[in-house]
């Protein structure tokens, strides 16, 4: 773990903070961002949590979801944190952020992505790839200022914990991972809301989504890579959301034989969301989303392509804007 005293300082000197966490957020970054707003506010101090996106529905059991703040202007904070964010475009504010820096307030860097290019606009960095989840970071960050973990605290902890090692099923549940999750759960967590909103609850549309692609599932004829495909049409057609797709990608993945697997989603303004995943060792999947601009973990990453999804007789064809930068044929992939 990082040095955290640079961090502790920064709270311990000022008054009202702005937390942004990345667009699309995932449990990691809404369950580190709240925690932290909590955990200061037990300190008595004014913090706002701002995202470009809403929250999936999955998420919105978490304490204080509800207050997030989808815009703001940074000169009504004098510290701005980011959270669980490996690139500054993602964050959705990149003008914002850059305005902080310009203001000459003071920014906190809070992540473990490998690839992070906030460090060179932020004042302060606590990055630290080898930890599972950013919720790590903060619990240390929390501890740290002696914050008390209330049972709300602990459920935001738990909840980044739990989706960012995939229920505690991934390679990176490490022993401090599990240490961790017991004493969250000894502090109040919620594991079973938890587990009931993220993983056992399913709307119809989600089941169809789910069933589409699996139906769509090829192997690659010479190479150990399972893939599969959803477009707009059959997001309509059952009814259903990008987000009804969590999880897709880990449960092809699973596939004996497979080394990884492969989820494009086409998204809306010829936009396609490609999704990697990997639990084999010596595999880094973040290598292959870094050459699209990417980024990620080395067993879970993604990038997206500007493109758009042909079929041609009974094939799929991925035909992105620009070449694909191994063949420059122009076309990722087909089935």
């Amino acid at each position: 773990m990082p040095d955290l005293a640079p961090a502790v300082k920064i709270f311990s000197s000022y008054q009202h903070f702005l937390i942004i966490c990345h667009e699309d957020p995932d449990g990691d970054a809404l369950g580190a961002s709240l925690a932290l707003q909590f955990g200061l506010r037990g300190l008595g101090k004014e913090v706002v949590v701002a995202c470009r996106d809403e929250p999936a529905a999955p998420f919105q059991f978490i304490p204080g979801l509800e207050e997030i703040r989808h815009n703001f202007l940074p000169r009504d904070f004098e510290a701005l944190i980011v959270v669980d964010c490996g690139d500054l475009l993602r964050t959705g504010f990149a003008e914002q952020i850059l305005k902080f820096q310009r203001l000459g307030k003071p920014i906190l860097n809070i992540d473990h992505h490998p690839k992070n290019d906030l460090h060179k606009v932020a004042t302060v960095n606590i990055v630290d790839p080898t930890v599972a989840a950013s919720v790590q970071i903060v619990y240390a960050i929390l501890r740290e200022m002696d914050t008390f973990i209330t049972p709300d605290i602990a459920t935001q902890l738990l909840t980044g914990l739990y989706t960012d090692t995939g229920g505690f099923k991934h390679s990176n549940t490490t022993p401090q991972v599990l240490k961790l999750a017991s004493t969250l759960l000894l502090a109040g967590g919620r594991l079973k809301r938890i587990v009931r909103n993220i993983s056992a609850t399913k709307s119809l549309g989600t089941l169809r989504l789910w069933g589409v692609a699996l139906t769509r599932v090829r192997k690659h004829p010479k190479l150990p890579l399972v893939v599969s495909i959803v477009t707009q049409e059959d997001l309509t057609r059952c009814r259903a959301s990008v987000d009804d797709l969590g999880g897709v990608v880990n449960m092809i993945n699973s596939i004996p034989g497979t080394v990884a697997a492969i989820l494009f989603t086409e998204l809306p303004d010829s936009d396609i969301k490609v999704s990697i995943r990997t639990e084999t060792e010596g595999v880094d999947v973040s290598k292959i989303a870094s050459l699209f601009g990417g980024g990620g973990h080395k067993k879970a990453s993604g990038f997206r392509l500007r493109g758009k999804v042909v079929r041609q007789g009974g094939d799929w064809q991925i035909v992105p804007v620009i070449p694909f930068p191994s063949s420059g044929s122009g076309q990722v992939t087909e089935w």
